[in-house]
């Protein structure tokens, strides 16, 4: 046995002592902080970057429609342009199971590397597209090939951080979807001004997005973080600390076995079901304003140029939303479904600002259209609770790849309520909209009140939770100590 292997041993024996004390009590001590500093600096700006730029790449097309793309391959009659965006979703939900098979079959950092390398090929290829259906088969494989990352960085949030630390990094790097619509607006208002060229700007748009999505694809093969046992950077002594740290999840460590029973356990669960049509009514509003918010704009009566500016505010909301509501369900952990029913109100109230204001009130109705961005608010908190409330490694990639199905077919929902013959106002899709966040909020208090009765029913019938078999790879069902967040 090496000398590093043997401090390993003894720092595991002396911290393992403690670990009934609980997670609370080893997230207090000096050298955890210190130890979750690293993490967050590790993990965390390879997460947000990576997803800043695969939205970028999916919500280019918003700002590419106002470019001459809809006219250029036939995309203004009836759905046609809905389903141009939608499409990506079918994709999606295609590859959402079996990229994350992927990712627990093979390192992480590896799978997320040749995912983005590909998706950038087929962002490149965009420009090339002549047609609608050319379009459509270019959406499809583009979403075919994303749909692996955000199920991965569920996984990797899971083995890096505790519970109550999960829903706000989860919340962090679904953020950086605001950062995306920070910058790229400012960079196709640019390239929206090229004239003369041998391209038109909607493919100007393409293809400086594809490069870029390229040159991070491949430093991801040394920046992807691994697994705690195995990541580079970290101590033989930091390693069993970072164990530590997540045993008093009740959630496992990584497992490179796919276990079928643990897959069957998640899809009779009816939280599973719960959270997963939680995911599809609060990213319905993912249509409005990723795919619709310059066409909403326009029909508004604001110019090109103008309309492209205005998603630059959908930009810092989304920051706002979702840091905001990540930050609550970190501070009150035991009120994150209460989180989620709240952040539908504004939704609610933004969907009615829209619909019953005269056209004439554009200010009123363009608060109203911004206050549909709190729906990332009530959709991060569904990434949480995929991340938090399963164990088992394969039951845990089961949730997070069936969240994000629900994500896809929110998605799909979304574009779809939106048909060109109720523009320019669009007043019946905001309706619609309305509804289903109502839907939402009611049924996020139902679960909650379903997994307290469970919670309470744990306590009394087995005691407080410890963490013996925190690092096995049980589910919550077989794990009695496992406890979910509410």
């Amino acid at each position: 046995m090496s000398k590093e292997t043997e401090v390993a041993s003894v720092k595991h024996d002396e911290v393992s002592q403690d670990s009934h004390s609980g997670a609370e009590l080893l997230a207090d001590r000096p050298e955890y902080k210190r130890l979750l500093r690293k993490v967050d600096w590790h993990v965390m700006p390879v997460l947000c970057t990576t997803y800043a730029l695969q939205y970028y790449d999916k919500a280019l097309l918003s700002q590419a429609a106002i470019f001459g793309l809809r006219e250029d391959l036939n995309l203004q009659d009836g759905l046609r342009y809905s389903w141009a965006s939608l499409i990506f979703y079918f994709g999606y939900m295609a590859g959402c199971y079996p990229c994350s098979l992927l990712a627990q079959k093979f390192p992480t950092n590896r799978v997320c590397c040749s995912i983005c390398i590909a998706w950038a090929a087929v962002v490149l290829t965009t420009p090339a597209c002549t047609s609608y259906h050319g379009f459509l088969v270019n959406r499809f494989f583009l979403g075919l090939i994303e749909s692996g990352v955000s199920p991965t960085f569920m996984l990797v949030v899971g083995l890096w951080y505790t519970q109550p630390e999960q829903v706000l990094r989860s919340g962090l790097w679904y953020s950086f979807s605001g950062g995306s619509n920070l910058i790229s607006p400012l960079i196709n208002y640019g390239l929206g001004h090229i004239t003369g060229g041998a391209l038109r700007p909607w493919q100007y748009m393409y293809l400086i997005a594809g490069i870029v999505t390229l040159v991070w694809g491949i430093a991801l093969w040394w920046l992807f973080p691994g697994t705690p046992e195995h990541a580079r950077g970290f101590t033989a002594e930091e390693r069993v600390m970072l164990l530590e740290r997540v045993r008093g999840n009740n959630a496992g460590a990584e497992n490179k076995t796919f276990k079928v029973y643990q897959a069957k356990e998640a899809f009779l669960q009816y939280q599973f079901w719960a959270i997963f049509v939680l995911s599809i009514l609060t990213t319905m509003g993912s249509g409005a304003v990723t795919t619709f918010a310059s066409i909403v704009f326009r029909g508004m009566g604001f110019s090109t140029f103008e309309s492209l500016l205005l998603n630059l505010p959908i930009g810092a909301l989304a920051f706002i939303c979702v840091l905001g509501s990540g930050y609550l369900g970190r501070k009150l952990p035991r009120a994150r479904l209460h989180v989620l029913a709240g952040a539908c109100l504004p939704v609610i109230a933004g969907c009615a600002l829209v619909w019953k204001l005269p056209t004439s009130a554009r200010a009123g109705r363009i608060v109203g259209y911004y206050l549909i961005n709190f729906f990332s608010s009530a959709w991060v908190q569904c990434i949480g609770l995929g991340t938090s409330n399963a164990a088992g490694h394969t039951k845990k990639a089961v949730y997070a790849a069936g969240t994000f199905v629900g994500y896809s077919l929110g998605n799909i929902i979304g574009p779809l309520l939106f048909d060109a013959k109720y523009a320019p106002r669009y007043d019946r899709s905001f309706t619609g909209m309305l509804v289903c966040f109502a839907i939402a909020a009611i049924l996020a208090e139902q679960l909650r009140l379903h997994l307290r009765k469970i919670n309470k029913n744990r306590d009394e019938k087995y005691g407080p939770p410890n963490t013996d078999n925190g690092l096995a790879d049980f589910t919550d069902k077989e794990n009695k100590s496992f406890r979910y967040q509410i």
